[in-house]
């Protein structure tokens, strides 16, 4: 069987242009721009906007599980760093969830939260992926 693009949904195009003269990036999704700077001149760096983008996504995830479950939660944070030179090689998650839920009813919401962010799903095995919840208080 073959395809065509025509026969595939897509995202809009994101775009990214650089100035030759530094590590200076502009990107844009639409009408949203932004930069990313290897040279650290005040905007983040590529790794740093990845995980922006992972925090984004399992916190996204997380408040879609717990609508469909009918789970009540309050604030929820994110704080995601990785190894600082080099290759990626680890990634540490700490996610603050202020709820009611039970710790099982917890674990298990944030399981499937982590299976719904393409973001987390784009990391590769060989990245050390850990993950730590922390409740903050009932909701």
């Amino acid at each position: 069987m073959s395809w065509k693009a025509s026969d595939v949904s897509v995202r809009p195009t994101t775009w990214a242009d650089t100035d030759p003269a530094s590590l200076a990036v502009e990107a844009a999704w639409g009408t949203l721009g932004w930069r990313l700077d290897g040279d650290l001149h005040g905007e983040p760096d590529p790794v740093s906007s990845f995980l922006g983008a992972l925090a984004g996504c399992l916190l996204m995830s997380l408040r879609i599980a717990a609508r469909v479950r009918k789970h009540e939660l309050g604030r929820v944070a994110i704080r995601a760093r990785s190894n600082e030179k080099g290759h990626v090689k680890e990634i540490q998650v700490e996610l603050e969830v202020e709820t009611a839920l039970d710790d099982e009813r917890l674990h298990r919401l944030v399981e499937v939260a982590e299976r719904g962010c393409h973001i987390r799903q784009m990391i590769r095995d060989d990245v050390a992926f850990t993950m730590t919840v922390r409740r903050t208080g009932a909701a």
